[in-house]
């Protein structure tokens, strides 16, 4: 064999080598990228299930307690506001002169003890099936709205 087919054959085996490697690392980048899209989607699905366990609130904690951006929602489709304004005169007078968290506490307690006519009850079990929420979660609503306008009219009124 002469010197330059020696070098040729040389220069194929490398180059066959050089191929052969590039096959080998695209094919662990390949499998890699898949392994890396399968873990990517477990971790997605988890969220999900996860967010999917997570309860829907209406209310949101703290002092005082808020509507949530659901419950304002929620507040806007009931007309909560007109509701509040007819519950208005039958607590007026038992809230004056009363602490807020104390006017909070008898808002909540009044609308979760409230007997709804068969339209009330049929609009409020509408919207907790539309929103995947509790009767009583939309009670709370109307309640957080009532317990506003009560301290918004203990504002009003001078005391005393």
């Amino acid at each position: 064999m002469s010197l330059i087919e020696g070098i040729t054959l040389g220069g194929m085996i490398a180059v066959t080598g050089i191929i052969f490697g590039i096959g080998v690392w695209k094919g662990k980048v390949d499998s890699d990228r898949t392994s890396f899209k399968e873990f990517m989607r477990e971790v997605r699905d988890d969220i999900k299930e996860l967010l999917s366990r997570t309860p829907v609130r209406v209310v949101q904690g703290g002092s005082p307690l808020r509507l949530t951006e659901l419950g304002e929602a929620i507040s806007q489709d009931l007309d909560a506001p007109r509701w509040a304004d007819g519950l208005v005169p039958e607590l007026k007078e038992q809230v004056a002169g009363k602490l807020p968290y104390e006017i909070q506490e008898i808002s909540l307690e009044h609308v979760r003890a409230l007997r709804f006519s068969d339209e009330e009850r049929r609009a409020v079990q509408q919207i907790a099936y539309d929103n995947a929420i509790t009767e009583e979660q939309v009670r709370d609503v109307v309640a957080i709205v009532l317990r506003d306008k009560l301290l918004e009219l203990q504002k009003e009124q001078p005391p005393g």
